[in-house]
Formats: C-alpha cells, structure tokens, sequence
C-alpha cells in the first residue's frame, strides 16, 4: 500500500513538473511567457522582425526612411501600449505578440532561459534606437541603427534563435 501512495505522489507531483520542463526547453512556458505561445507568443519573430526593420534602416539611402524603418523598431519593442509607441508609424510586429520588451518581461517572470538577457539588451537597444530617432545626420542614424540591428541579433542569440 505504501508503495502504491509513493507511486501516486510521483505521478501526480513529479510528472506534470516534468512534462512542464520538457514544454519549457521547448519554448512553450505557460503563462503567457512562450516564445511560441500567446501572450508570450512571436517574441523571436517580433525580433527578426525588429532586426530586420533596424537593418532596413541601417541600410536605407534617405534620412526620412532610415528614421522610419528606426520607428517600426521601438513600435515592435515597446508594442501598442509602449510610452514611445508611435501610432502615426508602423507596427510590423503586429500580431506577433503584445511587444518585445513586455513579453520579454514576462518570459523572464517565468525564468525563461535566456529571457532576462534578452530583455537587457533589448532595453538597451530600445534606448539606443530613441537616442538615434533624434539625430539628423544620415550616417550617424546609420551607424545607430546597424548597432541596434547587432543588438538584437544578440538578444536572439540569447534565447536560442
């Protein structure tokens, strides 16, 4: 009979614990900070696609589209409710998720591995990307921009992308 309780309390204690690790290293946490799930949901996406929108701008030939691809960034950073969410700008990001660096946070909550490193360097990044919103010398918004871009392909790094 002891044996039986014993067996019992594994199943009901130590299983789910594992079947929740296994989902955990596979990037489907639970509430809500997945990369992969809602809520969490299209952070790695979110930050191809920030990275991609910094490299458009690193790359762009007009100071006016380098400062917008430079926008569409802190838009998919911050997300809709963000303080430097611009709503005359694109989001990209859109339906990736509720915002980088929110879903960032949560991820890193929940211990997400790599989460917490991610998400400093996407702040740092984020800062880096207003500090450059301001400039109006072209190379110089350049420069900034392919920096962001780096930034974030290492937060990727971070989380295993």
């Amino acid at each position: 009979m002891r044996f039986t309780s014993w067996l019992a309390a594994i199943v009901v204690v130590i299983v789910p614990a594992l079947a929740g690790q296994m989902a955990f290293a596979q990037g489907y946490g639970g509430g809500g900070g997945g990369y992969d799930r809602p809520g969490g949901s299209g952070t790695v996406d979110a930050l191809k696609t920030a990275r991609t929108h910094a490299t458009n701008a690193a790359r762009s030939e007009t100071l006016r589209d380098s400062l917008w691809h430079l926008g569409h960034v802190v838009n998919c950073l911050e997300g809709k409710g963000g303080k430097n969410y611009d709503a005359n700008n694109l989001n990209p990001c859109q339906g990736q998720g509720g915002g980088i660096l929110p879903d960032l946070q949560a991820a890193a909550r929940n211990y997400q591995m790599g989460a917490s490193t991610a998400l400093d360097l996407s702040r740092k990044a984020e800062q880096l990307a207003m500090d450059t919103l301001k400039l109006t010398d072209l190379t110089q918004v350049k420069a900034g921009a392919s920096k962001v871009a780096d930034m974030l392909g290492e937060a990727l790094k971070t989380i295993g992308q």
